[in-house]
């Protein structure tokens, strides 16, 4: 299924979820519909999401010959470059950090 090209990405409030099952099925159909969403209320804290973030901006600013080490432990799940089709498409597979 082909997502959207307008509206509003889904957003999952934790505090509103009241079983397991509601919980799969939003992220199934934001996922489906989507290809992602939002999650509220999830109790991590800013200052970790924020050195999330700076960790993983680090690991994209390593240089090629870092980034290609990072090989497949899993099939297909190693280092991937951007390539002319998909030029902002970058993503690393971390199985063997």
């Amino acid at each position: 299924m082909m997502a959207e090209t307008g509206g509003v990405i889904p957003t999952i409030d934790l505090e509103e979820v009241i079983s397991d099952k509601i919980l799969n099925q939003k992220i199934r159909e934001a996922s489906e519909r989507w290809g992602c969403f939002r999650v509220m209320n999830h109790g991590v804290s800013l200052s970790l999401m924020s050195e999330m973030k700076k960790t993983i901006m680090d690991l994209f600013e390593r240089p090629h010959e870092v980034k290609v080490r990072n090989t497949d432990v899993l099939l297909g799940i190693g280092y991937r470059a951007p390539y002319d089709i998909n030029p902002y498409y970058e993503t690393f597979g971390l199985y063997d950090m």
